[in-house]
């Protein structure tokens, strides 16, 4: 470790003290307990590309599933990890929220523990690809439904998610004369009822079977339709004045990736919008629609919006049952 990285280091470290405020010391050695072993830094270095359950990190790690619980016990205990439900499953993440010390903490020491005088580059690398492995799979598998959903998409759609209830709403929030990315616009059903516009409208969907689908309904619209993972859009940096997130982010692997590339594309004093369910425990709509999420907690949901970097979000219930949100936010 280089002079210069060992003063960053204890730079760190320093401020983190200093602006510890009425934090509890116990808690802090609690945190500086769990962080010292490879293994639960190994978990912290994958948790920091998205949210993994325990099946999913014991074939990332190699280990054995007692192992991995005994260690997310311990970074729970810590403050380090959190867990939410989804139905039957459990999922976990790193803590949210970038004010807390113990978030610090553990960033700087993933950080550290790269350094190659360490010996652990070569698995932590090994670790993200593990990692970057479940999230393809869970994509292919949303494609791969999607594909054979495609030609009936419309009628399976309007069945579950009736647009009709909110589409005066929807249409108010979003200017014909502006640009405007649907982010999965699937078979554009959508798109096509917010129709005749003025302004550039580009759907992306990374279903090549929803696209052509798409294609058919837009014909006589003046539509661009691009193939693309909602993660990384196939889109300009600051070049829409809205994005629009439909229904989609459920199926989404990594949805806090979706809503930060959301970010980049959308212009300074654009618009995210943003329609999902709310936090259900339905488990047989992973079966039926390939649903990898559960709904969204409207708190946790607005708190990654404004992580990314949007401003004055708005939440508002949809549905009779309200059983749906709208969410939205600005850039700038």
């Amino acid at each position: 470790m280089s002079f210069q990285q060992v003063e960053n280091y204890i730079s760190i470290h320093i401020d983190i003290f200093i602006n510890i405020g009425d934090t509890n010391p116990v808690s802090l050695v609690e945190v500086y307990k769990a962080l010292a072993d490879e293994t639960r830094l190994r978990i912290l270095n994958v948790l920091s590309r998205g949210a993994f359950n325990v099946q999913e990190l014991t074939k990332i790690l190699t280990a054995t599933q007692s192992n991995i619980s005994h260690h997310l016990k311990t970074l729970q205990g810590a403050g380090l990890v959190q867990g939410r439900k989804e139905g039957t499953w459990a999922y976990y993440q790193l803590l949210s929220g970038d004010d807390s010390p113990a978030l610090s903490i553990s960033k700087n020491f993933v950080q550290v523990s790269q350094f190659r005088e360490n010996g652990l580059p070569k698995t932590f690398a090994a670790d993200l690809k593990g990692a970057q492995s479940i999230l393809d799979q869970r994509r292919d598998e949303a494609r791969a439904y999607f594909d054979a959903v495609a030609p009936t998409w419309r009628e399976i759609r309007e069945a579950t998610l009736p647009v009709r209830e909110y589409r005066e709403q929807l249409r108010n929030l979003i200017p014909s004369d502006l640009s405007l990315l649907e982010l999965g616009c699937g078979s554009g059903v959508l798109l096509h009822e917010l129709m005749p516009r003025r302004g550039n409208t580009i759907g992306v969907d990374h279903s090549e079977a929803m696209l052509k689908e798409a294609e058919s309904l837009l014909s006589s619209d003046s539509v661009d339709l691009r193939l693309g993972n909602l993660e990384h859009l196939p889109v300009s940096d600051n070049s829409v004045d809205i994005a629009l997130v439909h229904m989609v982010l459920h199926h989404v692997p990594e949805p806090r990736e979706a809503l930060k590339d959301a970010f980049r594309v959308v212009k300074s004093g654009g618009k995210l919008i943003v329609i999902d369910l709310v936090t259900h425990e339905n488990e047989a709509m992973r079966e039926r629609f390939a649903d990898l999420w559960l709904g969204f907690n409207t708190d946790e949901f607005k708190s990654w919006v404004e992580q990314v970097g949007f401003k004055n979000c708005t939440l508002a219930s949809l549905g009779r049952k309200h059983q749906a949100f709208l969410l939205t936010a600005t850039k700038g």
